[in-house]
């Protein structure tokens, strides 16, 4: 079946900007991968904030009850573990291989954009990847810690000092990881055109990032379902399902590229 004329439209005027573009900047968040199965946090009826307690990914409220947090990982996990990258992953992954993106920072936390085959990925919050040692700090795959969790070991602990083991990824109440943030900006100052894709642009610090390439004289563009703060700003407001958008983008560079 053919695409939409609408989003043929929606599109072409993407690859154009990104086109002209020297210096092409991609910030996701949650949206993103919804359609990899990955439920995100806001949407009404079906966002993550709905269903749990948040204390439940604070720090204070993990060192108070872990298991608690574990409980709730368990429910997801099997969604987690099976997720695959979409077209809008395989997108942005082949904009940085082609040249064309200097980088993706993440809000995300799945892996997903390297599955995709994305370098220069910068993820803002972590990722739940791999398990930390609240004890000694060691870094084990989260894999392994989630079987532990499944065979009864609830909360797992480390094996070298038997600190709680803790996912890597930043819970409320936490610091956003140095070099990934500082990168983060590097990339937000350098950018002629700021691409941010299944983001509400309500979470700070990364909201601050659309408002710091505006600043440095970037074009934006806007792929998400909902409004945000940043449409007033935009040079293009995309409002399509991001694979069905990214497929059709990815189609015109294949034919550019032909």
């Amino acid at each position: 079946m053919s695409e939409p004329e609408e989003i043929k439209e929606a599109a072409g005027a993407f690859v154009r900007l990104v086109l002209s573009s020297e210096s092409t900047v991609a910030l996701t968040g949650a949206g993103i991968s919804t359609e990899s199965g990955i439920p995100d946090y806001r949407s009404p009826g079906t966002g993550l904030w709905e269903k749990i307690d948040q204390s439940v990914v604070s720090l204070e409220g993990f060192r108070r009850a872990p298991h608690r947090y574990y409980d709730y990982a368990l429910e997801l996990y099997p969604v987690r573990k099976s997720a695959k990258p979409n077209p809008a992953h395989y997108m942005l992954a082949e904009l940085e291989r082609r040249g064309l993106l200097k980088g993706v920072i993440t809000q995300n936390v799945d892996g997903l954009h390297q599955d995709a085959g994305s370098e220069e990925v910068r993820e803002l919050h972590g990722s739940l990847r791999q398990a930390v040692c609240l004890g000694c700090s060691v870094l084990e795959p989260m894999e392994d810690v989630m079987e532990r969790v499944i065979s009864g070991e609830n909360p797992p602990l480390c094996r070298d000092c038997g600190g709680v083991l803790k996912p890597n990824a930043v819970f409320f109440g936490e610091l956003l990881p140095h070099v990934p943030w500082q990168r983060s900006l590097e990339l937000a100052r350098g950018a002629s055109l700021f691409v941010a894709i299944g983001s509400s642009l309500q979470v700070s610090p990364a909201n601050t990032l659309p408002d710091i390439a505006l600043h440095g004289g970037a074009r934006l563009v806007i792929l998400n379902l909902t409004p945000t703060p940043f449409d007033g700003d935009a040079e293009l407001i995309v409002r399509q399902k991001i694979g069905e958008f990214s497929s059709a983008v990815s189609g015109i560079l294949g034919a550019s590229k032909a």
